[in-house]
Formats: structure tokens, sequence, C-alpha cells
């Protein structure tokens, strides 16, 4: 079994997350080489209402994808619900993202150097959860993974029971109920709109109030010209 294990962890259903998800990355600057489907990763649901993501890539969900706050964070904002991201490297490295229904961030355990907190993102050595609300025996159950040395796979382990996935380390590879998956905004000719040739990147709805100038037809249905656009008689 990989060392590496990344999972992200949403209270809502797989749809919701997957339009929030299109509008929140819809905000950052994407390069035209981007394909135009990418692959976030596979998604499944559990029966507590929440909902299980294995990214595709390593830290997409903590970077912040050239804008203030990391996309965990504008997600959960957009959503208006709890998350959090377990990250497992080892089997004695263990790091927790939470994140509130307001986009408030906290980071616990070993988290990664470049996570660079910008003051509302709090950062405590044991492994807790302080923003996203659990019951009290859960608390303590984690405190006392927490403390034992080298059980860092059990504590990830059990923080996936409490989203309903016991078992999402071995399975967080090959999930096939759901994906989601991000079109970034389609790259269009600035001439048609503003009558120039440079290229400007449209966000889909911007795309889809830009009206399309059509012009008038030279001939009609059975080939003859019309009078307006025939040359003008002598």
């Amino acid at each position: 079994m990989p060392r590496w294990r990344q999972a992200v962890f949403l209270r809502q259903r797989l749809d919701v997350i997957q339009r929030a998800l299109s509008e929140v990355l819809d905000e950052e600057s994407w390069s035209p080489a981007t394909p135009p489907r990418l692959y976030i990763g596979g998604a499944r649901m559990s029966t507590r209402g929440w909902t299980l993501i294995g990214p595709e890539f390593a830290d997409f969900f903590l970077d912040r994808g050239g804008l203030p706050e990391p996309r965990l964070a504008r997600l959960a904002r957009a959503l208006r619900c709890p998350g959090y991201e377990v990250d497992i490297r080892d089997p004695q490295t263990i790091a927790l993202y939470e994140v509130d229904e307001h986009g408030r961030m906290r980071s616990s355990g070993a988290r990664r150097p470049w996570f660079e907190p910008d003051g509302d993102e709090p950062v405590a050595t044991a492994v807790s959860f302080g923003l996203v609300p659990v019951p009290d025996p859960i608390r303590d159950r984690i405190a006392a993974l927490a403390e034992v040395r080298g059980a860092a796979a059990d504590l990830a382990g059990y923080l996936g029971a409490v989203a309903g996935f016991p078992m999402w380390m071995r399975d967080v590879l090959s999930l096939t109920d759901g994906k989601l998956v991000y079109e970034p905004p389609r790259i269009v000719a600035g001439a048609r709109l503003a009558g120039t040739t440079a290229r400007h990147t449209e966000t889909r709805a911007a795309s889809a109030r830009t009206p399309l100038r059509v012009a008038p037809a030279s001939f009609d249905r059975r080939g003859r010209r019309l009078r307006s656009a025939s040359r003008p008689r002598r």
C-alpha cells in the first residue's frame, strides 16, 4: 500500500459540490494549455451526508490558485458547509485541515511547510477538530490516537470514519461511484467581444450572455439574390 494518502470530506451532496467547485475555480486564471475537461478526482457519498473526494493532484484543495485563500476555504464558504482534509505522508506524519461553513481554516498536526497561515488559520501541533463540530467522545478518541507514536494510519482511518468512510485509505485511489471534473472557461476571439483581435478568457456565464452577431442573408431559400443585397438599379 502506498505511504501517501490524502482525502477531502465535505458535508454536502456530490452534485452540489460539483456546481460550487466550478464556480470557485472560475475565479482563477487558467492557461490555454489546460485540458478542456480537467479531472479533479473520484468521489463517494456516505449515508451520513458526507462526500469523500480523492484528489487526483496532491494538495489541489489546499492550493490557493493565485488567490488569497485556499480552494478548500472558498469551496466550503460557497457550499455553506463544513469540511476537512486528512493528509497522511507516512506512519508518523499526519496533518488535518479543517474549514467551517464560513471558510475559516485551521490546521493541526504535521502541516506542509509551504502552507503558511495568513493570520486566520490557527495552527496546532496536536491533531484535533477545532472548527468542525464533533461530539466529545470522538474528540477524546482522536486525542488518544494522536498521542500514540506510529499510529498516524489509525488516526487517519478514524478521521475518515467520522464521516462514514472507515476504509477510505484503501478505497480513495479507486473511487468509482462519482467524479469531480472542471471545464475551464473558453478562450474566445476578442473581435467578437470588443472589435479587436486580442483574445480574452470568459467565464461560462459571461460567454452565455455574449450575443452572437448574425449578418442579414443575401439570398432567399430559392437561391435568388435579395433586392436589398443586389446592386443598385440604374
